[in-house]
């Protein structure tokens, strides 16, 4: 059984009759599943909950990050806590093909995003 196959099955997610559109159930966000790095957010999110163990309700998706003026969006963010105000991993996911830089930019931007979580906790 897949991952969303098992995510489904489980209630974590849900996929409308035409496979476009995912829902994350825990969270009620509506994502379109046609793009690829959202397919790699479903996977990277499932595997948190089903083979890492991490529970649901400490993960949030698509979690606005406010860098000077700017507002970005870390893709997942695994809290230590169920307030989701002590961040424990930030997850910034990129289509399966992916050049090398492309890859480091991905690095660079979950890093950053992390450091903005550190600032405002000090």
């Amino acid at each position: 059984m897949s991952l969303i196959q098992e995510g489904i099955k489980k209630g974590l997610i849900k996929l409308d009759d035409e496979q476009k559109y995912i829902t994350y159930i825990n969270q009620n966000k509506k994502r379109n599943y046609s793009n690829h790095e959202e397919q790699v957010q479903a996977e990277t999110f499932l595997k948190l909950v089903l083979t890492y163990g991490y529970d649901q309700k400490r993960i949030r998706l698509f979690v606005p990050v406010v860098m000077g003026s700017s507002t970005k969006e870390a893709d997942i963010i695994v809290y230590n806590d169920d307030g989701h105000k002590s961040p424990h991993i930030v997850v910034e996911c990129k289509k399966q093909e992916v050049s090398e830089l492309e890859f480091t930019q991905a690095v660079e931007q979950g890093f950053s995003y992390a450091s903005v979580w550190k600032r405002n906790l000090y």
